[in-house]
């Protein structure tokens, strides 16, 4: 039978003599700084969250140091003092000692790792951080300490010296440590005798072993159930090699002994063998506790939901093709879905049939795959140095017996649970909801009898075909059925006849029309979308005054400023005559419904950009960001926006009410920070001549003129009339950019570090506009943006001060400018005045002066623009300087702090250890000085 109270009593000697001296205290404030250099280091100033990923990430690193220091003198000092003996001698069982011992090394432990939550209160400090997250994260670092710690002791147990205790417990912490690099060292040896073995399985077998694996769940914010038997697990495994080790000075010397560490060792192979087969099966069925705030790896109530409402007599069926080996930037991605997809099996109540798919290369399950719509992507990827390809499969198809979705690439940035809760609540309506995109000169859709322009279909329309019924729209003929407005369609669904005598029957109706650059449809084709839109029907508009998707070698070709391309090509070389747009690309009808300004030729720039790895773009990249505009950035009561975070628009107009018609409510959706000001066409863009096609063209200016008006810009909005005479449903975005194929490819591929709104800004747009809400909450489902507000707020006035050095440098060089012309002028007056010269002789020398006049005029201003650009350049040097200090302030706080306590408990501790060694001296046995 166990006693506690010995444990207790053992555990409660060894954990005194821990701190009995210096050196105990010395190993805590290392430790302690050395966590807070790992998580305050420059990728956690760049990545701008308050969490602690730096620290997770290389915290096993941490444990090699952490874990020898405190474990060495657990057993290695006794036996060295000969107390072992003395210690097993006492009315004890070995166990109860090794649980002491152990039980005393993980107290101290914990107290360092108490000290070292000095980090959480810093991250505090600086930010609002996910209470959840911090305790899942620290509670990970607790579970594997506690369980290196079992290793440690085990190398103490192997000797009676310290140092050399410490050194073995490196190279035992090693082990689960970088247990994941032995397969590619195994294929590495293969590759070069010839062997072409495939090691995948059993690379991934031991790779989830390794510490950081199993860690992982915990940094996110998530306990699992299998990681703690893990940590369990190994923890078992070492105390019995403890026990096993510490037991051997009872065994007889010669074949006995030899026989009994056989057999010992055949116990502890046969225990291991035991947990690692208990941990595939807790694999097989995850069990975990989500602790974030919004319970983000929880399924969501709309996935729950969705999976209720599907009949009892519908089956779906939901085919996974995935590769057996996928690179390792994508392991976890495939774990994702794989449990994803237990969860959707067994949460499907029979109704839902899931079924995954092993594809490897060039089998007969890759060509089922690639008939259902799931094709292989290529992806190149690095491993043990060298850059390889592989050809990875890992997609779905969701089907009911009446429609099929199909997936055909789950990325690191697409969100699994959304995908599959959509697609499976599309194929399990009746029928799907339409969406008309409007046919124009961005080409976003092929018209299907082809007379369109040829080109393919824009991402945005392959990601709503997912979700709805979606048809190319020709503006060239009525949009608008006569039948939506003069009977409903109950009253033509009673309609016995089913005749109908509209002059436009054969247009399909549809609940949205998307439509993007409508400023290029001519007057015809602009009346018939204006029709449509005084009826009511829901629209999303999006018009930009600078285009930059479709930018071509000619320039600026398509924006609403711009005239039509020829159809036939046009310039020096004929072709048809283009026609006019309607309203000169002005779209003042439109406008004038809506009762809204917006500019074709000015654009809005924001100098608030709170992302330090993209600080190289000009300000005409605005970021609506909670981050940096926290509270006006977005619209938090509009479902359509609510849910955002970041969004990034490129050369962007802006959108403003006029408030001359009762009735209209303006809804501001998306704006600037008050650091942004408006650029007019001729500051942002430069004329040339394009032979070619025998007109001007425009090209972007690499460094306009900016003066910031201090005013928040409407990007995005969203114009509504509930009225039953004049109804309007509008959202008009000014900037199409904002949905262009690279932030839908983006999305998908997840290789930049911050998730850009922009995809799901435009399907929250459409399901609004839709009546569709379901997914407007899931789509944007992530952690809360918890950025640090304190370096945020420190570094915005410096911008704000970048920004006037800027102004006043341009007003300088204006200003100097000016009096250079005044001066040429009035050297041209004084000659004009000049009394005997006849005017030929006079225009000659005025032509002269003006010459001379202009060529110092331009070295003036060459000079002049050189100083602005060092001025402006010193100025931005200076401010990132500044942000430097800041940053570097915030650093030296957050290392320093934790090492303030553990120095003062340990002067506190020692001096009254001291305190007491005094006072038990008899006053007469004390030196007298």
């Amino acid at each position: 039978m166990i006693r506690a109270s010995v444990i207790f009593a053992v555990a409660k000697r060894n954990f005194r003599s821990y701190f009995a001296g210096i050196l105990g205290y010395l190993f805590i404030v290392v430790f302690c700084v050395a966590a807070a250099m790992l998580a305050f280091d420059a990728r956690f100033f760049a990545s701008n969250q308050a969490n602690l990923d730096q620290l997770s990430d290389r915290f096993p690193l941490l444990l090699l140091f952490l874990i020898p220091a405190i474990t060495m003198t657990s057993w290695a000092e006794e036996r060295k003092m000969g107390t072992d003996e003395l210690l097993f001698t006492l009315p004890t069982s070995e166990l109860e000692v090794l649980l002491g011992k152990y039980f005393s090394v993980l107290a101290v432990y914990s107290v360092a790792l108490l000290f070292s939550l000095i980090n959480a209160l810093v991250l505090s400090f600086l930010g609002e951080p996910d209470i959840g997250l911090l305790f899942s994260s620290y509670f990970g670092y607790w579970l594997s300490g506690a369980a290196l710690l079992s290793v440690g002791m085990l190398a103490s147990a192997l000797t009676n010296s310290a140092t050399v205790a410490f050194v073995l417990g490196v190279v035992f912490c090693c082990l689960p440590v970088f247990i994941h690099v032995v397969p590619g060292v195994l294929e590495w040896i293969l590759s070069q005798s010839g062997s072409t073995s495939n090691l995948y399985a059993f690379r991934t077998s031991i790779e989830s072993l390794a510490l950081n694996n199993q860690l992982h769940d915990f940094s996110l914010g998530v306990i699992p159930f299998s990681s703690i038997c893990y940590f369990g697990f190994l923890t078992t495994l070492m105390l019995y090699l403890n026990l096993v080790v510490i037991s051997r000075r009872r065994w007889a010397s010669g074949s006995s002994s030899v026989s009994l560490s056989l057999h010992f060792l055949t116990r502890a192979f046969a225990l291991f063998v035991t947990f690692v087969s208990f941990l595939v099966i807790f694999d097989l069925f995850p069990l975990r506790a989500d602790m974030t705030a919004e319970n983000l790896f929880t399924l969501s109530s709309a996935t729950t939901k969705a999976l209720s409402g599907i009949d009892a007599n519908q089956k779906i069926t939901i085919q996974a093709f995935v590769s057996p080996e996928v690179p390792r930037e994508y392991n976890e991605t495939r774990r994702q879905l794989l449990g994803l997809l237990r969860e959707f099996d067994l949460r499907g109540g029979g109704k839902v049939d899931v079924r995954v798919v092993n594809v490897e290369p060039f089998s007969q399950e890759a060509e089922e795959a690639r008939a259902l719509g799931v094709n292989p992507v290529r992806i190149q990827y690095e491993q043990d140095g060298k850059f390889e390809e592989a050809e990875v499969f890992l997609g779905a198809t969701v089907q009911s017996l009446t429609d099929n979705v199909e997936i055909p690439f789950f990325g690191k940035g697409l969100p699994i649970e959304y995908e599959l809760t959509r697609s499976v609540r599309t194929v399990a309506q009746k029928e799907r909801l339409t969406v008309g995109v409007l046919l124009t000169d961005a080409g976003v859709i092929a018209e299907s009898d082809g007379t369109g322009n040829g080109e393919r279909d824009w991402e945005i329309v392959r990601e709503l075909r997912k979700q709805y019924r979606v048809i190319a729209v020709n503006p060239s003929q009525k949009i608008l059925k006569s039948g939506n407005s003069a009977k409903s369609a109950e009253e033509k669904a009673e309609d016995p006849s089913g005749e109908t005598t509209d002059e436009n029957s054969e247009v399909e109706d549809f609940d949205v029309l998307l439509a993007v650059a409508p400023s290029s449809l001519t007057q015809p084709q602009m009346d018939h979308l204006l029709e449509y839109v005084r009826a009511g029907k829901p629209t999303l508009i999006f018009e930009d005054p600078c285009p930059v998707f479709a930018m071509t070698q000619f320039g600026l070709t398509m924006a609403p400023k711009m005239p039509k391309p020829s159809p036939g090509g046009g310039g020096m070389f004929g072709g048809q005559r283009p026609e006019e747009k309607a309203d000169n690309g002005m779209l003042s009808s439109l406008l004038n419904l809506l009762d809204v300004s917006w500019d074709n030729g000015q654009i809005v720039y924001d100098r608030m950009n709170p992302h330090s790895q993209f600080s190289t773009l000009p300000p005409e990249y605005v970021f609506v960001s909670r981050s940096g505009n926290r509270n006006n950035a977005f619209n938090s009561e509009s479902l359509v926006t609510r849910t955002l975070h970041d969004i990034v628009c490129l050369f962007s107009g802006t959108v403003q009410p006029r408030n001359r018609r009762e009735g209209l409510k303006f809804t501001s959706l998306l704006q600037t920070s008050g650091e942004s000001g408006l650029l007019k066409w001729d500051e942002f863009t430069t004329a040339s001549f394009n032979p070619m096609a025998m007109q001007e063209t425009r090209n972007l200016k690499p460094n306009p003129r900016r003066f910031d008006d201090k005013f928040a810009h409407v990007i995005a909005a969203k114009i509504e009339n509930s009225s039953t005479e004049s109804p309007i449903n509008v959202i008009f975005c000014a900037d199409a950019d904002l949905i262009s194929d690279w932030f839908f490819v983006e999305r998908n591929r997840g290789n930049l570090d911050i998730d850009f709104d922009n995809v799901a800004f435009v399907l929250n747009a459409v399901d609004s506009l839709a009546g569709d809400e379901t997914f407007i909450e899931l789509r944007s489902r992530r952690a809360s943006l918890r950025t640090l507000k304190y370096v945020e707020d420190q570094t915005r006035e410096l911008r704000k001060k970048l920004g006037q050095e800027e102004k006043e440098a341009e007003e300088s060089k204006d200003e100097r400018l000016k009096v250079a012309r005044a001066e040429l002028q009035k050297a041209v007056d004084e000659i004009q005045k000049q009394q005997g010269l006849d005017e030929e002789s006079r225009a000659l020398q005025i032509q002269q002066k003006q010459e001379e006049l202009s060529r110092k005029l331009e070295l003036e201003e060459t000079e002049l623009d050189r100083e602005k650009n060092a001025r402006i350049r010193k100025a931005g040097l200076e401010m990132k300087r500044r942000i430097r200090s800041v940053e570097n302030k915030v650093r030296l706080l957050a290392y320093v702090s934790p090492a303030i306590l553990p120095v003062c408990f340990g002067l506190l501790f020692l001096g009254l250890r001291n305190l007491a060694e005094q006072n038990s001296i008899s006053p007469n046995r004390r030196r007298q000085l």
